[in-house]
């Protein structure tokens, strides 16, 4: 999963994989807004088959965060 993520986070931000680690997020990823998060989102739930409620995207700040959501859903 980690992978996959990564690659999904790489492309919807435009940044390199290199630069991505589970504390990226706002703070350090430029292109990290509201647009770009919902973008991610949908990215993610399509790849990953899954489903978000909006509580839970709001919950959303850093890609640990995308993990343990991906985790919670079932994914490894």
């Amino acid at each position: 999963m980690t992978d996959k993520l990564y690659e999904i986070v790489s492309r919807v931000f435009n940044i390199p994989i290199s630069q991505i680690t589970d504390e990226s997020g706002q703070e350090n990823i430029e292109s990290w807004d509201s647009f770009n998060v919902y973008v991610l989102l949908d990215e993610i739930e399509t790849t990953f088959d899954v489903k978000f409620n909006l509580d839970e995207t709001m919950e959303i700040k850093k890609v640990v965060d995308l993990r343990k959501l991906l985790q919670k859903h079932g994914m490894n």
